[in-house]
């Protein structure tokens, strides 16, 4: 009965093959050529199979395994201990696969036994495949990395002849600018030597009222400085902006949106994308509960149209604080120490993802020995802009054109300063670093003399003598606890060094603001000792070149200090600064309002006006005054004028109603 099934299988498969060679079915005419191709190759392959069905498996399988002719000849390459062989070396040596295929098959029928085999092959050659393959793949990484390695000894060899042949000590100097693109940065800077000067500006319009514990952050894209809350004769919750091109303050108010109810102080305000995030903070003293609460909500303002988000974060429990450090890393928003309602000094590393707004509290390393700290300052400083997808893993840096790598040895959030739970200031340098799980927190042994314990500091970074500079603060065990020196800290070396300021201060500063804009640092508000600091603004210049030329222009003043006026820092070309790529002077509408200004001024000073007789001799500023006086003297007759109208109704209604009382 055998014989008689495969005999009628052959005719039948025989028959239909011949239809497809001469195109007799209108079906498969419709087909595509392939198609038909592909089916007369599958008949020929099964009638193979059923003439003999043990000996045609064999050949399908070993184009399988070694199909190709980059993995034959890897196959030829190998030696005999890698046990690789094709399908019909293993089955003259290892002649068990048909009899195990037969014993699980003994009382089927042989097509049946034929597939059993056949699927029994086939997973033995698709195991074979994988393992070549496996093997094919470590062998192109091989051979890939050994052409890179000699590519590599090539160009080091080269290096080296071209080192031999130059005898300079300027060529790691030339690498290092290869790899900062950045000839200030790459160099070694020495710090002992260097100078900053101190000038003060007046402005004559509107100033905020003094305050301390606010945040002032620069916004690239407008070009203004825009501060935030803090407290003085009251708890302050509006936005202040200050031109940097005019020079004049301007309340802005509350905003709209999710604006909140109350100011604060003692919060961070970090810049995100062109956009402020406000964080923390104290609300004012509860009588009820005796303490002032802490905040603990997120909120987004955007300067550019005034609008308050309140974000509603998820995930783990992180307490509101105050004084606390707040940095941005990639897409997470990093917050540090601090202290909360209850007056506990926090250790937590918290990060809140600002895309999906969750918070993580992270897991440090060996933290049960570590200190918390308030009133610390802190940076974060990466050679680039990161883009972090973990806090835990590793990040990349995004590296933007025209702007080279800053040349920093660790990285991460430094933090320096700050007091502990105790009070006690110090002075330790501390580094989170993020890639590692859980993260680190490591102490930073420096060189040099380092900066008096202290707390309510502020801490800049200047990109061009690769230093962080620590301005004033309070410590309270010294006598004159108010601090009024400056301290930079070489990145590269953690060495410190005190600088020599020019025109210094007569007081010094603590929980004062400051921002880095261009060569500066802007210094406002803030408290001196045993008063606020005045509302005036103090500028510290880094640039050692501008320091001499001011130094050069100001040597008969030594013991005054340097005050300027808003309108002379305008036109002054050595002090003009602060003029971004992002800014577009066109459109800034202050600018256009004091034009408007100026050219009313020039029109009061004759200064377009032509006549035979001769003009008024007064200066400028004297008919300034004089036009201000005179609008001030129109006002007040207008009220004058108005009061008496006032006043004339009322005694006439007086007189009526007396004589209507009389009748």
């Amino acid at each position: 009965m055998d014989s008689q099934k495969r005999k009628r299988l052959i005719i039948q498969y025989s028959l239909k093959l011949k239809e497809l060679k001469e195109g007799r079915h209108d079906s498969e005419q419709k087909g595509s050529r392939v198609h038909q191709k592909s089916r007369v190759l599958k008949t020929e392959s099964s009638m193979s199979m059923v003439k003999q069905p043990q000996q045609l498996q064999m050949p399908p399988v070993d184009d399988i395994i070694s199909k190709g002719e980059c993995k034959l000849i890897f196959l030829q390459t190998q030696s005999d201990d890698t046990g690789f062989r094709t399908f019909n070396e293993m089955m003259r040596t290892n002649s068990s696969w048909l009899t195990q295929a037969d014993k699980l098959v003994n009382t089927l029928s042989s097509p049946l036994q034929l597939k059993n085999r056949l699927q029994f092959n086939h997973s033995q050659a698709l195991r074979f495949k994988n393992r070549i393959e496996q093997k094919w793949n470590m062998t192109v990484k091989e051979v890939a990395d050994s052409i890179i390695q000699k590519q590599g000894q090539k160009e080091q060899k080269i290096k080296l002849v071209h080192l031999k042949i130059n005898h300079n000590d300027t060529d790691d100097v030339g690498q290092q600018q290869e790899e900062c693109s950045s000839p200030a940065l790459s160099q070694e800077v020495i710090t002992t030597n260097l100078k900053f000067f101190w000038f003060h500006i007046q402005i004559s319009d509107w100033k905020p009222p003094i305050r301390e514990g606010c945040t002032v952050t620069y916004i690239q894209n407008l070009n203004r400085c825009i501060m935030y809350g803090g407290i003085g004769n009251d708890l302050f919750k509006t936005f202040v902006t200050l031109n940097i091109q005019t020079w004049v303050w301007k309340d802005i108010g509350t905003g709209v949106g999710d604006v909140p109810l109350e100011g604060r102080f003692g919060h961070t305000a970090t810049l995100y994308k062109q956009q402020l995030i406000i964080y923390g903070g104290e609300k004012k003293y509860n009588n009820a509960m005796k303490m002032r609460e802490c905040y603990g909500d997120v909120r987004i303002f955007t300067p550019s149209d005034k609008t308050w988000i309140q974000l509603k974060p998820y995930g783990d429990v992180v307490e509101g604080r105050r004084n606390h450090c707040a940095e941005v890393v990639g897409k997470y928003f990093i917050v540090y120490g601090g202290i909360n309602s209850y007056g506990k000094v926090l250790t937590d590393v918290a990060g809140l993802n600002l895309e999906t707004c969750k918070w993580t509290s992270f897991q440090i390393e060996n933290s049960t020995g570590l200190d918390g700290v308030s009133d610390a300052t802190s940076l974060a400083m990466f050679k680039s802009e990161v883009k972090m997808e973990n806090p835990y893993f590793s990040y990349e840096w995004v590296k933007k054109k025209g702007k080279s790598f800053l040349p920093i040895t660790s990285e991460g959030i430094y933090i320096f300063g700050g007091r502990l739970q105790n009070g006690e200031a110090v002075n330790d340098l501390r580094i989170i670093q993020f890639g590692f799980k859980p993260i680190k927190i490591n102490k930073i042994k420096t060189k040099g003399q380092p900066p008096l314990a202290r707390y309510s500091h502020s801490m800049s970074y200047f990109r061009q003598t690769n230093v962080i500079i620590i301005y004033g603060g309070r410590n309270d065990s010294k006598q004159g606890n108010i601090l009024n020196d400056i301290f930079v800290l070489q990145i590269q070396q953690f060495q410190w060094s005190q600088v020599q300021q020019i025109q210094q201060l007569k007081h010094g500063k603590c929980r004062h603001s400051s921002v880095s804009i261009d060569s500066k640092i802007l210094i406002f508000g803030g408290y001196a000792q045993h008063v606020f600091a005045n509302a005036d603004i103090q500028l510290l210049e880094l640039d050692q070149n501008k320091v001499a030329k001011m130094i050069k222009d100001n040597k008969n003043n030594k013991n005054k200090d340097v005050v300027i006026h808003s309108d002379e820092l305008v036109n002054n070309n050595t002090l003009k600064v602060f003029k971004t790529e992002y800014y577009n002077e066109a459109e800034d509408p202050d600018l256009k309002q004091k034009k408007i200004q100026e050219n009313e001024f020039q029109r009061l000073c004759y200064s377009n006006f032509k006549s035979f007789m001769p003009l008024p001799q007064q200066n400028h500023s004297s008919l300034v005054n004089e036009y201000k006086n005179k609008r001030e003297q129109a006002k007040l007759e207008i009220l004058k004028n108005l009061f008496n109208d006032l006043s004339r109704r009322n005694s006439r209604r007086t007189i009526s109603d007396f004589k209507i009382m009389e009748q």
